[in-house]
């Protein structure tokens, strides 16, 4: 290895809105901060950033570098480039939803999907090292063969988070009857906001004044458009709010409004907004299913089961009971600093240096 070492990042997508792009530029940032020469290259790019990234099929008259890292969360041409080249690779590894969630919405996803799993199974028996965000994706990395694999959570985007990480109270509650339940995440089949719907549905009737925030860009329209349906039919569509993709401010603006935040999806593979809610002082209730429990840690109301009914007592109860609530949003606090960036570049610091050393 060179005195100042080459390093080339690959990832599908390059998009300032998206937890992916986020970690990918500030690992280029550590990665100069290091003392690297570095390179971004992607697929596809958000115009905004053009100036960050060069098109991966460029990279051929770019000169070798030392090492590639592999920002890894779907299916991409990229990664087939990848396979071919010479150089030792990381495989930073955000997971990958299972394809069978797409395929009744939109067949071209999942089968995206499908391929970019079995791209990731070809990398992994031929990767110099791996970067996983949980032990949930540490250990689907492991699955397929790669057993060197060091977990680093994500570097989250600091304009979403309270500056100098003070707690930001959330919306009041108890005899209030206006209140805010907030998911923020794609509307996509595995996140399930169906199940927030019908929740919703349930603790209207006893807080009339409730209402669903669900924050993020559609991911299959053929969802959101059954999912607005869906409310119409629970009488509870005039108390869904659906928000596309919106500015670290705007989103800002949602963590201080609400009152709980509720995740019921199936499949996570570290989700980052409950990071951002628990650093706003907003308590969480979410299914206890992929790595939620583990980015949680202890510091939110876990369900093994999501009914209807069952979610809406949970929220019932977070909502009436001070001591509960108080509980929720000390612990997130405290969890939300374990995972929050200067924790996080700390950790990925570790585990890059060495990889750089000549």
């Amino acid at each position: 290895m060179t005195e100042r070492p080459v390093v080339h990042q690959f990832t599908a997508v390059l998009s300032g809105r998206d937890a992916v792009g986020h970690h990918t530029l500030a690992v280029d940032g550590m990665l100069r901060e290091i003392g690297a020469d570095t390179t971004i290259f992607a697929a596809h790019v958000n115009p905004e950033l053009k100036d960050r990234v060069t098109h991966y099929r460029h990279h051929v008259d770019a000169p070798a570098p030392d090492l590639i890292i592999y920002q890894a969360s779907t299916g991409t041409p990229v990664a087939d480039y990848l396979l071919e080249r010479p150089e030792p690779v990381v495989v930073n590894y955000h997971n990958m939803t299972p394809a069978e969630y797409y395929y009744p919405w939109k067949p071209h996803l999942g089968a995206e999907l499908d391929h970019g799993r079995r791209q990731l199974a070809r990398l992994c028996r031929q990767a110099h090292f791996g970067i996983a965000d949980s032990e949930f994706n540490a250990g689907e990395l492991r699955s397929f063969g790669l057993n060197n694999v060091e977990v680093s959570p994500v570097l989250v985007n600091e304009a979403v988070l309270p500056v100098g990480g003070a707690l930001a109270s959330a919306g009041s509650v108890g005899v209030v009857s206006k209140v805010t339940l907030l998911f923020v995440g794609r509307l996509a089949p595995n996140k399930c906001q169906q199940d927030l719907v019908s929740a919703l549905a349930v603790l209207r009737r006893w807080r009339p004044g409730v209402e669903l925030v669900l924050v993020g860009a559609s991911s299959a329209d053929v969802y959101e458009a059954a999912l607005k349906d869906f409310g119409a039919e629970l009488g509870v569509g005039d108390a869904v709010r659906f928000v596309s993709s919106v500015s670290s401010s705007e989103l800002v603006r949602w963590y201080r409004r609400a009152d709980v935040f509720v995740c019921l999806s199936e499949h996570e593979g570290f989700c980052v907004p409950l990071v951002e809610a628990m650093a706003w002082g907003v308590p969480v209730v979410a299914a206890a299913a992929a790595a939620v429990p583990e980015t949680l840690g202890g510091a939110g109301v876990l369900l093994t089961d999501k009914s209807a009914v069952v979610v809406a007592a949970a929220v019932e109860r977070v909502l009436d009971d001070v001591g509960l609530r108080e509980g929720l949003v000390s612990r997130g606090l405290v969890r939300a600093q374990e995972l929050g960036p200067d924790s996080a570049r700390k950790r990925l610091r570790e585990i890059l240096t060495p990889l750089l050393a000549p």
